[in-house]
């Protein structure tokens, strides 16, 4: 028989968990909304600086992939949170979930346009990717 394992997290990488399962869950909300909403703040904000603007896609088809994947992630911390023992590997697959948005914010704007939304999905990314590689050293 399996012996449970009742091993819990500290509270501050609890916390951190729920924390980015929340901002997730906005992300999702938002983009269940209004999801040219984020594309439409960030162009106005820098294009008072010249810089190039994103456009709106004419097809919906990015429309589920920007609400499944906030989801998805929401339910990959909480996950975390909620089961020590099965933590890392949650923060592991949230990490291969950023890595190729983040590398493919960088390349969009470095080779395609340098777009401030571009930049901005890139450092944005990057923070989840340092945190959740600081939670990976952290763990057990």
């Amino acid at each position: 028989m399996r012996e449970l394992k009742t091993a819990s997290h500290p509270k501050e990488i609890k916390w951190l968990l729920e924390a980015m399962g929340i901002i997730y869950i906005a992300a999702t909300v938002l983009f269940l909304v209004n999801p040219e909403w984020p594309i439409l703040v960030v162009n106005k904000a820098f294009a008072r600086y010249d810089w190039p603007m994103v456009f709106f896609p004419t097809e919906k088809f990015w429309f589920s992939l920007a609400v499944s994947v906030p989801a998805t992630r929401a339910f990959l911390a909480f996950a975390a949170a909620r089961r020590p023992a099965e933590t890392r590997i949650y923060v592991r697959i949230l990490l291969v979930s950023l890595l190729p948005a983040t590398a493919l914010f960088a390349w969009q704007f470095l080779f395609y346009k340098h777009a401030a939304l571009y930049a901005l999905g890139f450092m944005v990314e990057s923070i989840e990717v340092f945190i959740f590689l600081f939670l990976n050293h952290k763990l057990p």
